[in-house]
């Protein structure tokens, strides 16, 4: 599903349609409102790969390729900035690259969303640390358009470690809001105008068959066993990951951690973990059925993302031990131990025709996401014409489509009704020789298309996608944010580079 979305990106971006929110040529070219709700970053710099030559496939495993190196090379800055010690900042970095459900991300489900939140969690804590306002904003925002959901939760997890570790806990909590504030181009339109789809109806039951037994957790599963899968998912927690846990209860419950910040760490941590744990459990289902937000995470599983941060952190208790001959081994064995995961378990899928990706027909998505509620739902076959007279006579000419504008010429013998074959979603407008003109959408007869009447004579015909008032407040939120970052950033360092009198 990835390569035609990144196919979908490339085209919007050509045709000047900025910010990317709809998907033209998809749904057999009735298009739909992909990236209004979909995660952007990934797609972005698929996009950018493309242009600097690279198929569909390349640009797919160059994008999970940097998300891994990305999030090794963060969390390391981060953990070594923190920590002061390159040892353990190695431990913790291995423990979190090396984590199963990271390499089933990677390799099982292909996330290329997921891969760049894991990315930029540790980023938006490296600014934390360092104290720095511009990189925590900018990191938050990017992490915001990395994934839909685990973006969601990631900042909950940044948000409480941040606490945990920032020096200046009012800049650090300024600097998130302003992240927020910098993508809320993208995740107002997808809170609030998510209503307009299928995906709540569609998803509301998914979580019920997605809770993982307790044990799966625990139990290593090397020989991918189906019976410690859930949805066809290794759930494990890592082998090493559940040892370090086990030794962080232990010490803190025996008080022997003296160092206050590895102290904190690890009961945060510990915390974390057990909370995470509990709504991957069927103990939390009555949260999962009050609370609409929490059912957009889908999958109970999901929430072993926040474990594979946590247990990372939660390796410090190995340095507890003081035995300085179990940390070369320990550093060998985390690699070695997720050796299983290494190629792809579940197989893979080699693409013989990328081209069949440029023009595919159906809308990439599996629950509704994107299937908008007046519509007849996901088209079946490409229309005989994408202008279609539905009323009076009259000849179509001069038909040209990009992304978000559609231009052609009417002659028309008398007052005509016309359908463009193409969803509506609100922003679609007509325009008649300029002049703006009303559209109706739910017309029994052609159920969630853009309908529209056009006067007898000779006409210039203009069907363009805008912005929305929401969308339009989210990216004036955006700009303006972007706007003060920048004049902020020129501010102080030219008060930097003013001699002292």
């Amino acid at each position: 599903m990835q390569l035609p979305r990144i196919a979908a990106y490339v085209k919007a971006l050509s045709d000047g349609h900025i910010p990317v929110r709809w998907a033209g040529d998809l749904n057999y070219g009735y298009g739909l409102p992909l990236f209004n709700f979909m995660y952007q970053f990934p797609y972005f710099l698929g996009a950018f790969f493309v242009a600097l030559g690279s198929g569909l496939v390349l640009s797919f495993k160059l994008i999970l390729l940097s998300s891994f190196l990305l999030s090794g090379v963060f969390m390391y800055l981060f953990a070594q900035k923190l920590l002061k010690d390159e040892k353990k900042a190695l431990l913790v970095t291995l423990f979190y690259q090396f984590a199963p459900f990271r390499l089933v991300e990677l390799l099982v489900r292909g996330g290329i969303g997921s891969g760049f939140a894991y990315a930029f969690l540790p980023l938006v804590l490296l600014g934390a640390v360092r104290r720095s306002f511009f990189l925590t904003a900018f990191a938050t925002s990017l992490l915001i358009v990395s994934h839909n959901s685990l973006s969601l939760v990631f900042f909950g997890i940044a948000f409480v470690y941040g606490l945990v570790i920032s020096p200046s806990k009012k800049t650090f909590l300024l600097s998130l809001l302003t992240g927020l504030c910098l993508a809320s181009f993208y995740w107002v339109p997808a809170l609030f105008e998510r209503s307009y789809t299928y995906g709540d109806l569609f998803m509301k039951d998914l979580y019920k068959t997605n809770f993982p037994p307790l044990v799966n957790f625990f139990v290593p599963n090397f020989t991918n066993d189906v019976r410690l899968r859930t949805a066809e998912i290794s759930v494990q927690f890592g082998f090493f990951h559940v040892i370090g846990l086990i030794l962080a209860v232990i010490f803190i419950w025996k008080r022997k951690i003296k160092d206050m910040l590895t102290k904190k760490l690890l009961v945060t941590s510990l915390i974390l973990t057990f909370i995470t744990l509990y709504f991957m459990q069927p103990l939390s289902i009555n949260l999962w059925e009050n609370f609409g937000l929490l059912r957009q995470f889908q999958f109970p599983w999901r929430f072993l993302a926040v474990i594979t941060f946590t247990t990372s952190l939660l390796s410090l208790s190995y340095f507890q031990l003081r035995k300085n001959a179990f940390y070369l081994p320990i550093c060998i064995l985390v690699v070695l131990s997720t050796a299983f995961y290494w190629y792809p378990p579940q197989g893979f899928d080699r693409v013989k025709a990328e081209k069949d990706f440029w023009n595919y027909p159906l809308n990439t998505t599996y629950f509704g996401e994107t299937d908008l509620v007046w519509s007849a739902g996901p088209a079946t076959k490409y229309p005989e014409n994408r202008i279609q007279i539905i009323e009076g006579i009259a000849t179509i000419t001069e038909f040209v489509k990009k992304t978000q504008i559609h231009t052609f010429s009417v002659n028309a013998e008398t007052p005509v009704r016309l359908v463009d074959h193409t969803q509506y979603f609100p922003g679609w407008r007509v325009y008649v020789d300029n002049v703006k003109v009303p559209v109706e959408f739910q017309d029994a007869n052609w159920r969630g298309l853009i309908t529209f009447a056009v006067p007898a004579g000779n006409h210039s015909v203009r069907v363009t996608f805008g912005e929305s008032k929401t969308r339009i407040i989210a990216d004036l939120i955006t700009l303006a944010s972007a706007s003060g970052l920048i004049l902020a950033f020129l501010w102080i360092k030219r008060k930097r580079l003013v001699p002292l009198r």
